[in-house]
């Protein structure tokens, strides 16, 4: 009899371990199915297998945490803070559970996984609570999730709330313990450079922004940044050189090629400018100030038809640009255009009466068309207005000083 309760229990428990198995099987399935579903974008059905999986296994941490995150990504951020909380009974429920078995390795094994796991549910709620813009509760989150588990992605989010609230000093305190724990990671160089670079320290944020390019050279934002400084510190050939290393990674970044052709052009480096303002204006035709650099680097280049040209293109897009027509109207003047030149001269100083230089480019203008007394007239203005006469043409001296 008792030979045959002893057998009978054993294929009990056999078959109790093989209905658990089959379990966590089925459990897996489930959540592999909802898992490929997001990955081919349909996150409304992916969120019904989710929750499905959810309600079979009520005690599926994981289907809690990717609901959770799910509905953050959605922004639907008051159901994204009810499956973290779910997620959070469900932690507690297994560690009692643990707790209440044994002592044994397996268990603090056990314990151990589910205090990251909660440190892990923590984190995910300060992100939401930021999507919120809920800071303290933010700030609670973090702090709780930092009490069950220190990594260096827990104080980078940290320190950058403590940044956005202005406790810049707390801010660089957990920087720097977050490169301490993970020296490998370009994030904490990262943060550090822009959180130096936001206090105005520049040789600490390009410090900083070096190291970033040695963990991380295709992070094309740390080039941005860092011609920001070069420029600001005019060191161009250094910040032309980050421009064209962002450059080399997005081709298609407008405000890169924008200050590149900028410094090009500071450089006098006009060819290589206008390479660049080509470049913008094809990628958005739209940009006015694109177009009237290009005419003014064509200017320089003596290429006053190609400098007219665009001019033109800059005056469609914005036509109560008088400088503009300024320059159009000298452009027009140094190919012969006379006519046009006049035109635009008279239409440019409408909107700068007070702009010396026009005036000066007038009265050549008159002088060509032998109006001596009105190219005098606007000499002697340009003077009025502060300009030198040793700057003046010397036949205009000549007819009018």
């Amino acid at each position: 009899m008792n030979a045959l309760y002893k057998a009978i229990s054993v294929a009990a428990y056999c078959c109790f371990g093989l209905f658990s198995g089959l379990f966590a099987q089925q459990k897996t399935d489930m959540l592999i199915r909802a898992e490929k579903t997001l990955l081919m974008g349909d996150t409304i059905q992916a969120l019904e297998q989710f929750r499905e999986t959810l309600v079979v296994y009520p005690q599926s941490f994981v289907a809690a945490m990717r609901l959770a995150e799910v509905y953050n990504k959605r922004k639907d951020y008051h159901s994204a803070i009810q499956y973290c909380n779910v997620a959070l009974d469900i932690i507690d429920n297994y560690r009692e559970t643990t707790t209440a078995q044994n002592d044994s390795i397996k268990s603090k094994a056990k314990i151990d996984r589910y205090t990251s796991d909660e440190a892990d549910i923590h984190h995910l709620k300060g992100l939401i609570r930021l999507n919120q813009y809920r800071k303290d509760d933010a700030m609670h989150e973090f702090k709780a999730a930092l009490q069950l588990k220190v990594d260096s992605q827990k104080l980078i989010d940290l320190s950058l709330l403590y940044l956005e609230m202005g406790l810049l000093q707390d801010a660089l305190k957990l920087l720097h313990q977050a490169r301490s724990l993970s020296p490998a990671s370009y994030k904490p160089y990262f943060n550090l450079a822009n959180v130096y670079n936001k206090i105005q320290q520049p040789d600490s944020a390009l410090y900083y922004y070096r190291q970033t390019e040695l963990l991380a050279p295709n992070l094309k934002w740390t080039y941005l940044y860092a011609g920001k400084i070069y420029t600001q510190r005019e060191r161009y050939d250094s910040a032309i050189m980050q421009y064209s290393k962002y450059l080399s990674i997005d081709s298609t970044h407008e405000e890169s090629r924008f200050r590149r052709a900028v410094l090009l052009s500071e450089q006098r480096k006009w060819t290589q400018a206008i390479e660049d303002w080509s470049t913008i204006t094809r990628q958005n035709p739209e940009n006015a100030e694109a177009w009237r650099n290009m005419g003014l680097s064509h200017f320089q280049n003596a290429a006053y038809d190609s400098a007219t040209a665009a001019f033109t293109q800059a005056l469609e897009l914005n036509p109560e640009e008088s400088y503009t027509y300024i320059n159009r109207g000298y452009s027009y003047y140094l190919s012969g255009n006379t006519k046009s030149a006049l035109a635009d001269l008279d239409k440019g100083l409408q909107g700068l009466p007070q702009y010396y230089l026009g005036y000066y480019f007038r009265a050549l203008v008159h002088l060509q068309l032998k109006n001596k007394k009105q190219a005098c007239q606007d000499a002697g203005m340009a003077v009025e207005l502060g300009m030198k006469q040793d700057d003046m043409d010397a036949s205009l001296l000549k007819k009018c000083f």
